[in-house]
């Protein structure tokens, strides 16, 4: 349970070397039993992918809670995005556990006008624990988030899920309005309760901003495709005289 599983690895060090240079500070948060592991890209004693806007850490303990391969990826342009994953987590406590994880980052490149947010997880052994969710968060203000348990901004999105079957799953995709004209920050959160032995694999969230064109935007865009119409009916026209 606790060996290494050298492909997915191998894979975020794939997609680490193919991000762009950070432009602020990824952050990483995990905590149980009023113990926290706090991680920020680069830092050389817990982020062992060695890339920009990468931060992946492997086999880690935490008040009982075991998560093995944790990844926490953040991108910046014309669409930002941020993204926190881990293989397994496991109640290793010996008793009944939440487990609350953190990921964000600041400096995500405005303008946005919304921003669409993504979970899913499947439970393995959980059944009788309580609902967990996934959560999202922005800040027009940028502030940092998970540092170490910090939620800036507005809360955008929540995903729930109680285990009822062996396994059993959850996703959602929620998009949610929000405005920003100035660098912003994003933040992921999930709070994970678990009976003894209970675990979660395929844990996920995403965030990807976008924006809504502008009016002029959209006239200009009915404009082309009128024209093109236009062009197509006079092609039949021509081809039927002939």
């Amino acid at each position: 349970m606790r060996s290494t599983i050298v492909s997915i690895s191998a894979a975020a060090l794939i997609i680490a070397a193919g991000l762009t240079p950070a432009h602020a500070r990824l952050q990483l948060s995990i905590s149980a039993n009023g113990s926290t592991f706090t991680c920020f890209d680069g830092q050389l004693s817990c982020d062992v992918s060695g890339g920009a806007n990468n931060l992946l850490t492997i086999d880690q303990t935490i008040g009982g809670a075991f998560a093995q391969i944790t990844l926490a990826t953040s991108s910046f342009g014309a669409v930002n995005e941020l993204t926190l994953s881990s293989a397994n987590i496991i109640n290793e406590s010996g008793a009944p556990i939440d487990i609350k994880l953190l990921a964000s980052d600041t400096g995500f490149v405005p303008p946005v006008s919304f921003i669409k947010n993504s979970a899913s997880l499947t439970f393995n052994d959980a059944v009788g624990s309580p609902a967990s969710t996934e959560q999202f968060w922005a800040d027009a203000a940028g502030a940092q988030g998970a540092n170490p348990n910090n939620t800036p901004g507005a809360l955008l999105a929540t995903v729930t899920g109680t285990p009822l079957t062996n396994p059993d799953s959850f996703s959602g995709s929620l998009t949610k309005p929000f405005d920003a004209l100035a660098p912003f920050s994003m933040t992921e959160g999930a709070s994970l309760n678990l009976i003894t032995g209970g675990s979660v694999t395929g844990f996920s969230q995403n965030m990807q901003s976008g924006v809504v064109p502008e009016p002029s935007t959209w006239a200009l865009m009915l404009i082309g495709f009128a024209a093109l119409v236009g062009l197509a009916a006079r092609r039949r026209s021509t081809a039927t005289a002939a």
